[in-house]
């Protein structure tokens, strides 16, 4: 019987174990270059937000600040300030700051949360300043049907009035309740965001915000 002959020599490479290494990072590549593609040429969807408009309403005030809100009663303290503006001769109105302040002295100018800084009138401007430690309402306490807020709001007339928010970074939660609380009673509504040390300021005629 032959036997078999031995051959001598280096072993052969097995490249069948390469060949589907080679395999699976081509298709892995393919599967990546898909997805790229597939993400580059996507179209982005944009979601509108309400369109702002000028309104002739009067804008009826309400400050978000310390995740409360206060009621600002712009017309009570622009007619506390015409009848102080009233008591002063004309040289003292337009004078200057020193002599407006001494002739002041001693008339405070305010309500239940805010005070006039008397300095910005001598520029035609109401500027507030709050009184510190007085507490506003409570996103909880808002939405009672005897609130403050709701008590404003009925007294408001809809065809005429609106709801302006002056929104502070710390009070979008409480801003967002407010304006769901004045959208369901029917009221239109606008904001404006404020720094977080940012006096409110009104100019001559008030402030006009558009509504949304």
């Amino acid at each position: 019987m032959a036997r078999r002959r031995i051959r001598k020599g280096p072993p052969e490479m097995l490249i069948v174990s390469f060949c589907d290494i080679v395999t699976i990072t081509t298709a892995a590549l393919f599967f990546c270059l898909l997805v790229t593609v597939q993400e580059a040429v996507k179209i982005p969807v944009f979601r509108p937000t309400p369109r702002a408009k000028i309104t002739s309403k009067q804008g009826i005030f309400f400050e978000c600040r310390t995740n409360q809100l206060f009621y600002v009663d712009y017309a009570g303290l622009d007619d506390q300030v015409e009848q102080l503006m009233s008591t002063l001769n004309p040289g003292v109105r337009g004078g200057d700051i020193e002599s407006f302040l001494k002739a002041i002295q001693g008339k405070e100018v305010g309500n239940e949360y805010y005070k006039v800084d008397p300095r910005y009138l001598l520029v035609g401007k109401v500027g507030l300043e709050a009184r510190p430690g007085v507490p506003g309402e409570t996103m909880e306490e808002m939405q009672y049907p005897n609130s403050k807020f709701q008590a404003i709001l009925s007294q408001l007339v809809k065809s005429n009035q609106y709801i302006a928010f002056l929104v502070r970074d710390d009070s979008f939660t409480i801003f967002r309740k407010a304006r769901q609380v004045a959208d369901a009673a029917g009221f239109d509504t606008g904001w404006e965001l404020l720094g977080i040390d940012e006096p409110i300021k009104f100019g001559e005629g008030g402030t006009a915000i558009a509504t949304q």
